[in-house]
């Protein structure tokens, strides 16, 4: 696969999921005010007009994006600098990711070793009867 469909299938995928939360951030702004509410009602099935608005939106500026030359250029760039890194194989990423659990749950057990030995000065510096 071409560096050129990798970032054009990676600018649809983007254009989709930008147009799902566009949907739901107007569907919350147009619900506000009463005269932009029969916007947020049913056309079919789920889809109303503020669907089709949000993933015009997103499909506008994904094109836009494809066809400035300066962001296609860098994007096209970004997908051949990702081919030539050398990613860790699925052995290596286990033992990085059981190393990084571990140390995680080693300073996770000194922090709240700490936080109790610090509450208890506290508590005997305020209130020394204790």
């Amino acid at each position: 696969m071409t560096n050129t469909r990798i970032v054009q299938i990676g600018l649809v995928v983007l254009a989709i999921l930008t147009g799902l939360f566009l949907e739901h951030v107007l569907l919350a702004a147009f619900g506000a005010f009463s005269v932009t509410q029969p916007l947020t009602r049913p056309l079919w099935n789920d889809w109303t007009w503020s669907s089709f608005i949000g993933l015009g939106i997103a499909a506008a500026a994904a094109i836009y994006v494809w066809i400035t030359p300066k962001t296609r250029e860098v994007a096209i760039d970004i997908v051949a600098e990702l081919r030539k890194v050398s990613w860790p194989s699925f052995p290596e990423t286990r033992a990085a990711t059981v190393a990084v659990i571990v140390a995680s749950l080693i300073a996770a057990a000194l922090l709240g070793l700490f936080d109790v030995l610090w509450q208890f000065v506290t508590d005997k510096i305020q209130n020394p009867t204790l």
